[in-house]
């Protein structure tokens, strides 16, 4: 604090006691209490706030300029809820940095929107505001004030407005403005200028000044939103880039507004700035006193200020420069929105073929898959359905090792069985390797047709071709009387084990874990992009993939889907570690749930994971004759091995997604070293769920023509 700066009415700030309530039993003090308000506001913010917040003491702030006293939260109560509404466009710890921060604004007419801009925003925690005129009517079209402020400094009327704002904002008054031997005071200790004066030779000394302290300027002129930037903290550069060649002082002190007139257009370029501008200087003197502003234009120049201030004050990229935020030329560009999406067509299920060898084919095809990306092959030869890896399917970060690709091949070898013994036409099974070269598809599986059936898989056959995957929400009731046992039952007919967890509390620790891998998939870029590789909306066209109408999404989460598609904002979110609503959809729909069920396969060979498929449906299959909707939920993680699988699968979050493995392990029943091979969501759900759409396959058609 200099001479030059002073503190002219400034609110006092009070504790609880006797000078407060001295003030507030002045009958001719008004009173503003609404403490309570606040603290119950303050108790329902987001992440709830520390105790240290919530026990801090109130204070009383007496405003002289208005005879009124307001009862309001602890300065760091008070900031918490004040800002609150701002994260995450500007996050907690961004807005503690600003706090740190000293901003001077010179010029208290545009200036003055600017510094509301500042304050509201709490992009410093201290402001210098200097201007040595007073307000006058002529300024009311463009400086947020009233007619009880005539005559008050400028600098005094917006500093009480901003304590109005903020009480505990410090802010230092220069109400005789920034002179030639005091600029260096003002300028000194600043970490950004805002200048808005009139006064070119002071514009001048300004900007030399802020050059030697090392200072950032920024400028805003209320035409066209031309916004100016002179990083002078990165570089020493000459004042207003150049613009103004080699400058005079002496010459720029003392003009009239018609001799700033030249200067001006050198500055702001003869051919940039609007007609209406251009055509109203050539009557300054004449029709009009000084050049015209709007009040809108200020508004926008304050609103950019405040953006190219954040940036600059957070160290994100803000180069010297000069640009235009042009509303006219914006409104014009206005276009009629693009046509919506076409409503979604539904895709007719293709008939069950009446030939056995058909149907058997068809049943497969039916088989569930990872992001129904449907990865078999299948081929009539020599009295053999044969099924393998086919070499359409495009590999899957979280298919490691192609284990859940070997889960949907066992599930679409059960799929035949259980067709082939409806048809008569059953014989062995068989899961061998790969003849020839080593093939990341290394398992071919198959059934050999026979004249055998089995009444236990022939009585699946109908529900078999009837199961769907649902993704609704569940009502939360319990499993039907007798169901984990049928589950049990059909697990041990497949010749595997399965748990079956219906406990609350382990269904909700199984939630929280969901919700952070899902959160994780999201997050990060690989995982996300293959994601939504697997989504299909109805104009694709295509017979794989998820289709959209299928995700059991409610009206809000329809809506957001949009939002948490795009990928700039969940790198925002990665930026920040957060998006943990990311993760609810998943969390939710298991605690909706009756049961998860546990699908283990019995090692880690490809030939494990495909009688593990075969296990899989056979469960899915019994609860879908239940009546129970069914929904398989992988986590990312779950077909990783070891740390090495981790990492390939996600370098950045390979800590976090072992830790979420350990938890799932100790919260599933898992049978000595068995893997768990997929989990099934098990609800009751009212709704009958969208089919998914299948592929025709090509060598079988062309096989059997």
């Amino acid at each position: 604090m200099t001479s030059a700066a002073e503190t002219p009415g400034a609110p006092i700030i009070l504790m609880e006691g006797d000078e407060a309530d001295r003030l507030r039993s002045n009958p001719h003090t008004s009173v503003t209490d609404r403490l309570l308000a606040q603290q119950e506001a303050l108790r329902e913010v987001l992440p709830a706030p520390g105790g240290e917040l919530l026990t801090e003491s109130p204070r009383w702030v007496y405003y002289p300029w208005r005879n009124s006293i307001v009862h309001i939260l602890g300065p760091h109560g008070f900031r918490r809820l004040r800002l609150d509404r701002n994260r995450n466009k500007l996050t907690a710890a961004e807005q503690e940095r600003l706090a740190e921060r000293v901003v001077g604004v010179v010029g208290l007419s545009v200036g003055s929107a600017v510094a509301q801009a500042v304050a509201l925003e709490g992009l410093c925690g201290e402001l210098r505001l200097a201007d040595f005129d007073v307000l006058e009517l002529s300024n009311l079209n463009r400086v947020p004030a009233s007619v009880l402020d005539l005559g008050v400094n400028k600098a005094v009327v917006t500093a009480r407005r901003l304590w109005e704002i903020d009480p505990y904002l410090s802010i230092s008054v220069w109400p005789d403005g920034i002179r030639p031997e005091i600029v260096n005071v003002f300028v000194d200790g600043l970490d950004l200028l805002i200048d808005e004066c009139d006064s070119l030779d002071m514009k001048v000394l300004m900007r030399l000044e802020a050059c030697r302290r090392r200072v950032p300027v920024v400028m805003e002129t209320s035409d066209r939103g031309l916004i100016d930037v002179e990083r002078f903290d990165l570089e020493a550069t000459t004042p207003f880039h150049g613009l103004l060649g080699d400058i005079d002082l002496e010459q720029l002190a003392g003009l009239t507004d018609r001799e700033k007139i030249p200067f001006a257009l050198q500055l702001l370029g003869t051919d940039s700035i609007s007609s209406r501008m251009a055509a109203s200087l050539l009557e300054v003197n004449r029709t009009l006193a000084t050049w015209p502003q709007l009040g809108g234009e200020v508004m926008l120049g304050a609103a950019t200020v405040a953006t190219v201030i954040r940036r600059v004050l957070l160290g994100r990229h803000v180069p010297s420069g000069r640009g235009r935020v042009d509303l006219d030329s914006f409104v014009e560009r206005l276009r009629g929105p693009e046509p919506g999406a076409p409503a979604p067509v539904g895709h007719s299920i293709r008939p069950v073929p009446d030939e056995p060898v058909a149907a058997v084919v068809h049943a497969a095809e039916r088989a569930p898959s990872g992001g129904n990306s449907q990865p078999w092959s299948l081929r009539i030869e020599s009295g053999n359905l044969r099924m393998e890896i086919g070499d359409h399917f495009v590999y899957s970060g979280i298919d490691i090792r192609c284990r859940g690709s070997y889960v949907a091949l066992g599930a679409a070898l059960q799929n035949a069985r259980i067709a082939a013994a409806a048809h008569g036409i059953l014989g062995p099974t068989y899961i061998e390797g790969r003849a020839g070269e080593v093939s990341p598809w290394d398992v071919v599986a198959g059934l050999r047709f026979d004249s055998g059936t089995d009444e236990e898989l022939a009585a699946s056959y109908q529900a078999m071709l009837s199961r769907a995957t649902t993704r609704q929400m569940g009502d939360g009731r319990p499993l039907p009387m007798g169901a984990r046992e049928v589950l049990h039952r059909a697990a041990g007919s497949a010749g595997g084990r399965i748990d079956v967890i219906t406990d609350p509390v382990r269904l909700d620790r199984i939630a929280d874990i969901f919700a952070e891998a899902d959160r994780i998939r999201y997050l990060d870029p690989e995982l996300r992009r293959e994601m939504i590789a697997e989504l299909r909306w109805p104009s694709d066209g295509s017979d794989t993939g998820i289709d959209i109408a299928s995700l059991g999404l409610d009206d809000a989460e329809s809506v957001m889907l949009e939002i948490i598609l795009r990928n700039d904002v969940l790198d925002q979110l990665g930026e920040w570690d957060l998006g943990h609503a990311l993760g609810k959809p998943a969390a939710d729909r298991i605690r909706s749930s009756s049961a998860l069920v546990a699908v283990f396969s019995e090692g880690v060979e490809a030939r494990d994971y495909v009688r593990a498929g075969m296990l899989t449906e056979s469960v899915w299959i019994a609860a879908h004759r239940m009546d129970l909707a069914v929904q398989p939920m992988t986590p990312v993680f779950m077909y990783a091995e070891d740390a090495e699988d981790l990492l390939e699968l996600s370098p950045t979050y390979a800590p976090k997604l072992a830790k979420l493995r350990t938890i799932l392990d100790g919260v599933v029943e898992r049978p000595g070293d068995a893997r768990i091979a997929m989990l099934l969501r098990v609800a009751r759900v009212p709704l009958e769920p969208p089919r998914s759409v299948r592929r025709s396959d090509r060598i079988f058609r062309e096989s059997v023509t």
